[in-house]
């Protein structure tokens, strides 16, 4: 009876992943290793790195798995803009922000761009976005992602930065007291109006 109930919460937990199952998950649910693995073996699920495996039909997403992986990264800056579609440069290498102090030399070792910030700005604007591939993953929300470009300007390529500046200010789901509120927040208020005074 119980690994019935172990192969229901596992193929529970693979549907909500889209068919990507990791081994946190299923200790998080209280699922035995044994159980797991054996429930790897018997659904033929592929590991795609430690921890991660794939049901057959599913194609690599590389957000999706990097997200999983690392639960505590969240996508910024270019990527950030890229997944809310306010740029179509594919984003080399990915950016992520985490907790000033977050240590995994794994994370460094994946090729990507981390951003470390406050613990109190860590969790501001997070939002649910999905990917290219169709999978839900975490990044800042577009305001958040407005103030992150502005507080590196000096660092940001000129183009990039003034398009991501436009295509904000053109969304239809802009949200200007959003933006007031991060940028009140990140004692930055008088950088993010000069920046996008002349665009409204």
């Amino acid at each position: 009876m119980k690994i019935a109930k172990h192969t229901e919460t596992l193929e529970r937990l693979l549907d909500k992943g889209d068919g990507v199952l990791t081994a946190s998950d299923a200790l998080r649910a209280g699922i035995p290793k044994d159980s797991f693995y054996r429930y790897v073996s018997s659904k033929g699920l592929r590991r795609q790195s430690q921890g991660i495996y794939l049901s057959a039909d599913v194609l690599p997403d590389e957000f999706a798995l990097l997200q999983a992986r690392y639960p505590k990264a969240i996508f910024s800056h270019d990527t950030a803009l890229f997944l809310h579609g306010m740029s179509e440069r594919d984003p080399i290498p990915v950016s992520v922000s985490v907790k000033s102090g977050y240590n995994s030399p794994s994370l460094k070792n994946q090729g990507v761009r981390i951003y470390y910030v406050r613990p109190e700005w860590h969790g501001l604007g997070v939002c649910e976005v999905r990917t290219p591939d169709g999978n839900i993953v975490r990044a800042y929300n577009k305001e958040r992602t407005v103030c992150d470009l502005i507080r590196k300007r000096t660092s940001a390529d000129v183009t990039e930065f003034n398009q991501a500046m436009r295509a904000w200010a053109k969304s239809k789901d802009r949200n200007l007291a959003r933006l007031s509120e991060y940028a009140r927040k990140m004692n930055m208020e008088s950088r993010v109006w000069d920046a996008i005074g002349v665009l409204l």
